[in-house]
């Protein structure tokens, strides 16, 4: 039989469905890409230190930050090539995405804040508006309603934290994008899933031992499909996975001096003798409950729609995508756990988690018909206002959403982060440090509402559509 002619239980034939699941796929990137460009969050040491390594590479072809880095502390020493060198103390990897647009764009001598503000909407915009196009995509294949894959796909595009570090130049958004394509494309195509697995892993370190999960998962899958059995999936994923390692060990050899010698090793500010990789430690009971439910930085908290993903996994239990999806995002708990600097500084929610965050939208599938409205519209509402008031708050707020964010929000008063891509520490007044389109034309207290009537209008739009 023709794919034209198998029919579905649904009643939609196959190259039907096929061909709404691509047109909503588009209609989701423009929705979510629109929203978050929208917004540009501003900078801190993390955006500028990437920022810095961008331009380096574009414009002077070099890892070195030496001429650009008196905007950044994110810094790491090495004398690896005979002489001292400052460097900045992330992965390369969204650096390199960022070089892209940035060298399409550098020949028109943009400045230096409007050049950062649109790299980081043709990086992490980008990446973070497919994301719930991947979900959404997902859902179809795994027999889901368009529905609840759509709704799934925008509450965590908008519900949790992507929705903010998708309008800052940060390594988190990206890595998430890939990881979840590596988790999505394991089974049919994993030699694309390796590779996916090898761009999250420069952008996050994290991700390694993440990208180690799957080629297990690979290696134990039991049915042979038409990519072969277990173990030539697995060997597909390593091999599609092995040249960014190569690139990585690189990369650390030519800055550092040795392929083992990460990026935040010179960086003395924030390491500690005696640690692991000078920032691990034992995990602590105060990192796992701030990291969680806290009011500080709690997962839980920020984006309680998340804890209906808990029940999709208790649904999904007997499922084999379910063991990978909790040993990974049990790896980012624990490592963050353990990380000397698990509160992220200035930052919303648990901004070290968010690469494990989209795997969770997977469980949320499974779960959705038991998903109260109310729990979306509360994850929304927190998101929302955290990006149009200041995506990075400064640590010293243990209650950053009703301290900080909400009564900013009620009082009008947008876009507050003051730090510029050029600054080191942040300035009253700095123009344009953090801003979104609609203060171009309105007051800053009603600067946020076209892009919210957007949001509820093109959303709503969408779910009509899948509804049918």
């Amino acid at each position: 039989m023709t794919d034209g002619g198998v029919v579905r239980a649904s009643g939609a034939p196959l190259v039907g469905r096929r061909a709404g699941g691509a047109h909503h796929s588009i209609l989701i990137f423009v929705v979510t890409f629109i929203t978050f460009a929208y917004f540009f969050g501003g900078g801190g040491w993390n955006q500028n230190a990437q920022w810095d390594l961008t331009r380096a590479i574009v414009e002077r072809q070099t890892f070195q930050i030496d001429e650009f880095r008196s905007n950044t502390g994110d810094i790491s020493w090495s004398n690896a090539r005979g002489a001292w060198h400052a460097y900045a103390n992330k992965p390369p990897g969204v650096s390199l995405l960022a070089s892209i647009p940035y060298a399409l764009i550098v020949r028109w001598q943009f400045s230096n804040r409007t050049a950062a503000q649109i790299v980081t909407v043709l990086t992490c915009g980008i990446c973070g508006a497919l994301i719930p196009v991947v979900i959404f995509l997902y859902g179809l294949r795994r027999q889901q309603p368009p529905l609840s894959s759509l709704c799934v796909a925008l509450s965590v595009a908008f519900g949790t934290i992507v929705f903010p570090y998708s309008t800052m130049l940060f390594a988190h958004v990206p890595a998430a994008l890939f990881l979840l394509l590596a988790f999505t494309q394991l089974d049919e195509r994993p030699l694309l899933a390796g590779v996916c697995a090898g761009i999250a892993s420069i952008c996050f370190y994290v991700c390694i031992p993440a990208a180690l999960v799957l080629v297990g998962a690979a290696a134990l899958s039991g049915t042979a499909t038409a990519e072969g059995s277990g173990r030539h999936k697995a060997l597909r994923f390593i091999l599609g996975g092995v040249p960014f390692a190569i690139f990585l060990g690189w990369y650390h050899y030519v800055c550092f001096g040795s392929p083992w010698r990460h990026s935040v090793t010179g960086s003395k500010a924030f390491t500690q003798e005696g640690l692991l990789f000078g920032v691990l430690r034992k995990p602590s009971g105060e990192a796992l409950w701030g990291l969680t439910f806290s009011e500080y930085r709690g997962l839980f908290f920020v984006s309680p729609i998340l804890l209906v993903a808990l029940i999709g996994m208790i649904v999904m239990i007997r499922k084999r995508g379910m063991i990978p999806i909790a040993a990974i995002f049990a790896i980012f708990l624990a490592v963050n756990a353990s990380f000397n600097g698990w509160e992220g500084g200035f930052a919303f929610g648990p901004r070290y988690l968010l690469p494990a965050i989209p795997l969770l939208a997977i469980p949320l599938l499974f779960a959705w018909r038991n998903v109260f409205l109310v729990v979306t519209v509360i994850s929304i509402a927190i998101q929302f206002a955290a990006t149009a008031v200041d995506p990075t708050p400064d640590g010293k707020y243990h209650h950053p959403l009703r301290e900080h964010i909400l009564p900013a929000f009620a009082h009008g008063e947008m876009s507050l982060n003051e730090q510029s891509m050029d600054d080191l520490i942040p300035k009253e007044n700095s123009p344009r440090a953090s801003f979104n389109l609609g203060e171009l034309v309105l007051p800053p207290r009603y600067s946020w509402i076209p892009i919210a009537l957007w949001m509820i209008g093109a959303s709503s739009l969408l779910i009509r559509r899948a509804s049918r």
